[in-house]
């Protein structure tokens, strides 16, 4: 089916074994420079900055700080958000979320980060913890607005 070509990778936790599947997949990972540490300086695309990055053409990588410094998410085709740390689904609460007790780099910053997210149209949140949403993308700009007023609020 065309093999592998990049790991994304949205932030600097979770990333054990990154250097393995590159080797054995042959591709080229993918890190924010602010989230490098000792075991991922040799991620062969390192962005920078903190504007959006476009990868090809149905794929943009979006800085969005917070849950750690160079936390970013990416959207595909203007309709899936990967969205890793940085935002899902509660369903104790019946909303979009961001994980204040894991913010490890700036809540005031991931506030920041989702207010720009809402500059931005998708239907899908697919996070890394968390579960994911969808719903048309009306709805889903109500849901964010809706959790940025809970994080300002929190």
């Amino acid at each position: 089916m065309g093999g592998i070509r990049y790991l994304y990778l949205t932030h600097r936790d979770d990333v054990a074994d990154h250097q393995k599947y590159a080797e054995h997949f042959g591709c080229e990972r993918i890190l924010h420079q602010d989230d490098i540490t000792s075991g991922t300086h040799d991620v062969e695309i390192q962005l920078t900055g903190s504007e959006p990055y476009q990868l090809t053409t149905d794929l943009l990588i979006i800085p969005v700080p917070g849950h750690s410094k160079g936390h970013t998410v990416l959207l595909y085709n203007k309709k899936f958000l990967f969205t890793g740390d940085h935002l899902a689904w509660s369903t104790s609460r019946e909303q979009l979320i961001a994980f204040r007790d894991a913010c490890w780099y700036s809540w005031a910053e991931q506030l920041k980060s989702m207010q720009k997210l809402a500059n931005y149209s998708f239907e899908w949140v697919l996070p890394g913890h968390g579960r994911r949403y969808h719903a048309d993308v009306e709805i889903m700009q109500q849901q964010l607005q809706q959790c940025i007023e809970w994080m300002a609020a929190n």
